[in-house]
């Protein structure tokens, strides 16, 4: 992902990085509370969330296949109270540690005492610091230093850290304005990648403005996008200043999340072009996507099916660098040979009927990519075997074949010269190159699948 790092402008997401996200089979919208749809406010008990924000995370999660979940640092009781989201919202409290309403009554008797023993402490501390406010949760305790003198706000996070703190199985917390003693392990990247889990997410975007968010931005990766509220330092990709930003964009990630699954984005059935041995088929968007292929048979499981799914759910894609639209598409001669072309570039695809092999059973497939050109190309290889329904892992066997590991049959692309980045995109893996051609060596892409493991 691409940090932010200490910047404070503004950087919002770019609609690329949203059309990825939201093209996910399964999408998973999640947030902090308390300065993502909430303001803060000196009272942590008044902090209600805005209107504009409840109202497009109620109308993600009507959508299907698409979920939400508010992972905020308070309680669960108080979170419910304040966001008055639906059951079909995953509501998570308390850093990411309570899922369920009933967490606090299953605490061993150690950490109910250690508990006790934390918040006599900051009581206490907050008795001595005008402004101070102790909130008690079911596993810690926070200290708000919001609406306290500076100077003595300073004094008494530094008797907290060096007393109650440094007790057995207390760890602290920093956030905006206020430390948090848990008596448990609490990391919002758990939290969020639980839910994941459970829902089989394919694709995550997580908003938050706190230091605790970070642990959410460690464990994105692929298709997901991560947001920071505000300045301050952030391994998140993107930015925006407030709450009202936020709400802004949770309404364009409904509409483009519903447009996509209304199909507003994808080119009509009869824009695409087929390819096929005999056996098989394959099937070409217009900017020369592979959105569409079986094997071993034209009703096999898919190994590419962006057609159904989206980008995740597979694609083989080759385009110039910046990406531009395609001036053309067209078989060549009386052939299923399709060449697209853009300005400097060349693409010409076609499946191997070479050795007789129209007249074999159906097995060995190939799938032959010529690019040509005086151009910057980016190369995208997202295999998806059997519909994507177990991970796709790839690993370079040497600098010049991509392998997918664990396929029923046998999936290799043979790329010579070509350099790999293999990334991350939810539970499968993808590989991007970006490649300079040269005029007159053309670069030849095989995709070879039912093969023994030889090229």
């Amino acid at each position: 992902m691409v940090s932010a790092d200490t910047e404070t402008s503004e950087r919002p997401p770019t609609a690329s990085a949203l059309g990825d996200v939201v093209s996910a089979p399964i999408l998973l919208v999640a947030c902090d509370y308390d300065g993502t749809i909430a303001p803060h406010v000196d009272d942590p008990a008044r902090a209600l969330p805005q209107r504009e924000s409840i109202v497009a995370l109620r109308s993600l999660a009507s959508l299907p296949d698409t979920h939400v979940a508010v992972i905020s640092g308070r309680s669960l009781r108080d979170l419910a109270a304040l966001s008055r989201l639906p059951p079909e919202v995953h509501l998570v409290g308390s850093h990411g540690s309570e899922f369920e309403p009933g967490f606090a009554q299953d605490l061993p008797d150690q950490v109910r005492s250690a508990r006790r023993s934390v918040i006599q402490h900051l009581d206490e501390i907050a008795s001595r610091t005008p402004g101070a406010i102790v909130e008690r949760k079911p596993a810690s305790v926070a200290f708000h230093y919001r609406q306290a003198d500076p100077d003595a706000a300073a004094a008494a996070v530094r008797e907290i850290l060096e007393v109650p703190a440094t007790q057995p199985g207390v760890t602290a917390k920093h956030g905006k304005m206020v430390i948090e003693l848990s008596l448990v392990d609490t990391d919002k990247g758990a939290a969020l990648t639980r839910i994941r889990q459970q829902i089989g997410a394919e694709g995550t975007l997580f908003i938050g403005d706190d230091l605790t968010d970070e642990d959410a931005f460690a464990v994105l990766g692929g298709p997901d996008v991560g947001v920071k509220v505000g300045p301050g330092p952030t391994t998140a990709g993107f930015r925006v200043p407030d709450t009202d930003s936020v709400a802004r964009l949770l309404a364009e990630v409904f509409g483009r999340r519903r447009a996509w699954l209304e199909g507003d984005s994808a080119p009509p059935i009869e824009r695409h072009t087929l390819l096929s041995d005999q056996r098989t088929v394959a099937l070409l968007t217009p900017d020369s996507r592979v959105s569409w292929f079986c094997h071993p048979r034209a009703d096999s499981p898919a190994v590419f099916a962006e057609l159904l799914g989206g980008p995740t759910a597979g694609t083989f894609a080759i385009r110039p660098d910046p990406s531009r639209p395609p001036l053309s598409q067209r078989y060549v001669g009386e052939t299923l040979v399709v060449e697209t072309r853009w300005p400097g570039l060349r693409v010409t695809d076609y499946l191997d009927v070479a050795h007789g092999r129209v007249f074999e059973p159906p097995g060995r497939t190939d799938l032959i990519r010529v690019i040509e050109g005086d151009v910057r190309v980016v190369i995208e290889f997202a295999p998806r075997v059997d519909y994507g329904r177990v991970p796709t892992r790839l690993e370079a066997a040497d600098e010049n074949l991509l392998r997918v590991r664990g396929a029923g049959d046998s999936v290799q692309l043979l790329a010579p010269g070509v350099q790999w980045e293999i990334v991350e995109d939810g539970p499968h893996e993808r590989a991007v190159a970006r490649v300079d051609l040269k005029p007159d060596e053309p670069l030849v892409l095989e995709m070879q699948v039912g093969v023994d493991g030889t090229p």
